[in-house]
């Protein structure tokens, strides 16, 4: 177990160091209950709690497992027992545990999701930025040749091929900041595909598209 003290949690968003076993996370704190993630359902064999636990711990950026455990797995796995997850025979986890640490729980994904959000990170400035790398690759696809001159248009396709680039790597870094620096595929799936959907409701101006 990890012997943080309590002055190590006194900026995370919620003090879930203090749960006390059984007590219910909507009670301890009331404003979570606003946010339909946090009610999706977790495997029989899991505790929402340990499950809030774990997302708290790991994916707070105010969380003395963010700020002093540099490796994410080995910080998912001591966040993992300090939630309360034991581990079975042999120093295993659970397979339903594993599929959390390794991001293959949709539900669960979603509810990172929203914690990431309500740390007040910027989830319309990474929709604006996926829909600048849509649009650069889609203005790339359909680019006219010009049979008169077909150096300019190579050289045109080159620049955008290149801004394509760039920008995928921009996308890149800002969803790993977004995410507290997950690693997992599954996850970006999911927030791929989360950032499609809102991306039809999210009003961008202009200036969103400085990626």
């Amino acid at each position: 177990m990890i012997n943080f003290k309590a002055q190590d949690y006194k900026d995370i968003l919620f003090g879930v160091h203090n749960l006390k076993k059984g007590m219910n996370v909507f009670e301890a704190f009331p404003t979570l209950a606003k946010y339909e993630e946090f009610k999706l359902k977790v495997p029989s064999t899991m505790q929402f709690e340990n499950v809030f636990k774990y997302i708290v711990f790991v994916y707070d950026q105010k969380s003395p497992f963010y700020t002093q455990i540099e490796d994410i797995i080995e910080r998912k796995k001591k966040a993992a027992l300090e939630a309360g997850f034991m581990p079975k025979n042999y120093g295993g986890f659970s397979d339903d545990v594993k599929r959390m640490l390794n991001c293959e729980n949709n539900n669960i994904n979603q509810m990172i999701i929203r914690y990431c959000r309500i740390q007040s990170k910027d989830f319309t400035g990474l929709i604006a930025s996926q829909e600048a790398y849509y649009q650069i690759n889609l203005q790339l696809i359909t680019v006219k040749s010009d049979d008169e001159d077909p150096i300019k248009t190579a050289k045109v396709k080159a620049e955008l091929d290149k801004l394509a680039e760039e920008v995928a790597v921009r996308l890149d870094e800002k969803a790993r900041r977004f995410l507290s620096q997950e690693t997992m595929e599954g996850i970006y799936v999911d927030l791929w595909s989360l950032a499609e959907k809102e991306s039809v409701t999210v009003k961008i101006s202009p200036e969103d598209y400085a990626v």
